[in-house]
């Protein structure tokens, strides 16, 4: 340990994929920096917060975290999808101690906060590496903004225009990852499937799965939330590479509505039609694929007939994940100017829309059990458990500890409406082969 004291760091981060790699980044900023990175508030000398500002409620709870770090911490960071759109909010006394960059500018954070005389080779008492975190995660994110124009969104505000990672340097970031032992790759954006239209060559998802390598491989990618409208003129070309690439098995595509009228006035750019040939498309070359959706109930020209319409919608295509959001007005989106649907109603809807997405998962996870798959342990769960992933991303709840990002063998004994119970083999799964990343020059 080279002598000196460093500064101690706290990152704190929200909402999604996005969010929560960006958050991952400037900790190893941070800690290549010099900095130490605390893992709670009260050890920090400095505190970071990446803030999301999806709904409004979430909008008011980045507030009062902001208000009780800059109260307890002298420097304090505020940056992610509410600076700078939404900087009025961070005012009153707490303001002088804090700076705001926004989400562009996250690489300079190092040098905003007082830096250490020396570094320190060895971490402090209550303080970590990035890599202690989630070291057989990595999050990598494709791009900056989207290409869609929905009357509801505030994040494409936040963004901006789309503005997409080469393909060289992501493949780079990826080979990085896996040497440093991770083995899911999250590859995340506002829209994963727009990425690479900005680009010379507009190369497209299809291609940088292609680029990764083969399925054998020592990683799995997970492709993070893609529209429908962009994915569906790629979309055979990306069903076919993520089969073959080393990728799970995974499709995380947002409905929104099943209403055609309410998907016209949340400008979405597609239709029910589309999302159901995506879906079908999907299952045929991936068979086992798991679905995740997105929808949001109560916007504010949404009928009864239309969430009746969304509820068939989600029972047909029967995802194994559903993330039900209620409609919440964000400032400068034209959604904001429509008469609102009454609060109780909105609740009672997502109740309506809940309660059938619990059934249906149930039934969905169930089918799996007394199955034997191969799965790859990637965090720490609660109570002294482990969470496996399945190679189409369904969640697999371990009892006791073994090597994160080692790859089993599991028998599946149980099912929860959110996550799969299992144990692993006494046999152990089959060797993980030793082949390497493609890094040589790809098709750009």
């Amino acid at each position: 340990m080279i002598r000196g004291v460093a500064v101690r760091v706290y990152v704190e981060s929200y909402g999604c994929t996005q969010n929560l790699g960006e958050g991952h980044r400037i900790q190893r900023d941070l800690h290549d920096a010099g900095f130490a990175l605390a893992d709670r508030p009260e050890a920090a000398d400095a505190g970071v917060l990446v803030t999301c500002g999806v709904i409004g409620p979430t909008e008011a709870r980045m507030v009062r975290r902001w208000r009780a770090m800059a109260r307890t911490l002298p420097q304090v960071v505020v940056t992610g999808c509410l600076v700078p759109l939404r900087e009025q909010l961070f005012d009153g006394p707490e303001r002088q101690r804090t700076r705001l960059v926004p989400i562009r500018e996250q690489r300079s954070i190092p040098g905003l906060l007082h830096a250490p005389e020396e570094r320190v080779e060895t971490a402090p008492p209550g303080s970590t590496g990035p890599e202690a975190q989630t070291p057989a995660v990595r999050e990598i994110v494709l791009a900056q903004g989207c290409t869609s124009h929905c009357t509801y969104c505030f994040s494409r505000l936040a963004r901006g225009r789309l503005s997409s990672r080469p393909l060289p340097e992501l493949r780079g970031l990826v080979a990085a990852a896996v040497a440093d032992g991770a083995v899911e790759i999250r590859l995340s954006s506002l829209d994963t499937s727009c990425w690479g239209l900005d680009l010379d060559g507009r190369p497209r998802l299809p291609d940088l799965l292609r680029s990764l390598g083969a399925r054998a491989a020592r990683y799995r990618v997970r492709v993070g939330m893609m529209s429908p409208q962009t994915l569906a003129p790629i979309a055979d070309a990306y069903f076919d590479a993520l089969a073959e690439a080393p990728a799970f098995g995974y499709l995380h595509l947002p409905i929104q509505s099943g209403s055609d009228a309410v998907l016209r006035e949340m400008r979405r750019g597609y239709d029910v039609a589309t999302v159901r040939r995506l879906v079908a498309s999907a299952r045929r070359r991936i068979p086992e694929l798991m679905l995740a959706t997105d929808v949001i109930v109560g916007f504010p020209t949404e009928r009864p007939a239309d969430l009746e319409a969304t509820v068939d919608l989600v029972e047909e295509l029967a995802p194994e994940v559903v993330n039900v959001t209620r409609f919440s007005p964000r400032p400068m989106t034209p959604a904001a100017l429509l008469p609102p649907i009454a609060s109780a109603e909105v609740k009672r809807r997502s109740r309506r829309l809940t309660e059938s997405r619990l059934r249906l998962a149930r039934r969905r996870l169930e089918r799996w059990i007394g199955r034997t798959e191969t799965a790859w342990v990637v965090e720490p769960g609660s109570g002294g458990s482990q969470i496996a992933r399945l190679e189409n991303y369904l969640p697999v709840v371990l009892d006791g500890r073994r090597p994160l990002g080692r790859r089993i063998e599991v028998r599946i004994d149980g099912a929860r409406s959110t996550y799969l119970v299992g144990r692993e083999r006494a046999s152990g799964g089959p060797p993980t082969p030793p082949d390497a990343i493609n890094t040589g020059p790809g098709p750009f």
